[in-house]
């Protein structure tokens, strides 16, 4: 069997018809040119060149041999290049799920800016529930997840990598925009659209802050953030939504203000704990720790005290 050095070395002979300059190419010396076409001669059973003087000339075998090689080296060179691709995490696939918040909120603009200077970087985006996300990790349906104040689970890191805060929405011009930060006293009186009781969002709420009157004051109960902001946006009532959803893209028309006291929320990575991140997924995470996205979410201010 030939070695992919002993076509290298031939190959570079064939262009250059001497074995010296063979060997510059190569950066070897000229005998070990001349004992690589030998050794690759006795391998297959045919002299590949002629000497004549100091000129080594091809055989008709040798032509073709070197016509047929050319495709091993293009696909060598192919391979190359997607290896220094990697090496730079200019290409790979990369499985992400997220909660609907942050994949609604976070991830189309920190995806944008990444695959923009990586357009052979593939994404797979996936948007679940807690419960969807952790099993989407412990199958290795996906290599990360962002999630929502999400549990500790055995098995995956943590990561917090920034704190939103809870803020009321409400279309401009309602009562609520001449307040600094918005009390559960101030929504007393109004309709309004709060989430499931089970969901995660409702969760953080309904320790310290919504209260059974507010409950009853709930015209519409949602799963999802981006719902909640657009029955607001129609009038329908204000809100309690998280302020990476009212921070990013200021996709709604609506106006935010903080809930008093300050109720907090973590944005959180999740992925498997003692197992080697793909490169493309730790240059993904940086991405998102640096994002502009999570910058502005504690804009509203810390309103405790």
């Amino acid at each position: 069997m030939l070695t992919f050095r002993q076509l290298e070395t031939f190959r570079e002979v064939m262009r250059s018809r001497t074995t010296q300059a063979a060997a510059e190419a190569l950066r070897v010396s000229q005998p070990a040119v001349s004992n690589a076409i030998r050794q690759m001669e006795s391998q297959i059973g045919f002299d590949l060149f002629d000497r004549v003087g100091k000129r080594l000339v091809p055989t008709p075998d040798a032509e073709e041999i070197f016509r047929d090689s050319e495709a091993i080296f293009e696909l060598y060179n192919v391979f190359a290049q997607r290896l220094d691709s990697r090496k730079t995490n200019s290409m790979g696939t990369l499985r992400i799920v997220c909660t609907p918040p942050v994949a609604n909120a976070l991830m189309p603009p920190v995806i944008r800016d990444f695959v923009g200077t990586r357009p052979e970087v593939r994404i797979n985006l996936d948007s679940r529930r807690i419960d969807g996300l952790f099993e989407s990790l412990e199958t290795r349906r996906a290599d990360i997840g962002f999630a929502l104040n999400p549990p500790q689970r055995p098995g995956l890191v943590r990561e917090e990598l920034a704190l939103a805060q809870m803020v009321c929405a409400f279309p401009p011009g309602h009562p609520l925009s001449e307040k600094l930060a918005v009390t559960a006293a101030d929504l007393a009186s109004y309709p309004l659209v709060l989430f499931e009781p089970a969901s995660k969002l409702n969760l953080i709420l309904q320790d310290s802050f919504l209260n059974a009157t507010l409950r009853e004051n709930a015209i519409a109960e949602v799963r999802y953030t981006s719902l909640a902001c657009l029955l607001a946006e129609a009038g329908i009532g204000p809100t309690l939504v998280d302020s990476l959803t009212a921070h990013a893209g200021h996709r709604y028309k609506l106006e935010y203000r903080p809930l008093y006291p300050a109720q907090r929320v973590s944005v959180c990575a999740l992925y498997r704990a003692n197992e080697p991140a793909k490169r493309v997924q730790t240059a993904f995470l940086d991405a998102v720790r640096g994002s502009g996205a999570l910058a502005g979410i504690d804009e509203f201010g810390v309103t405790d005290g």
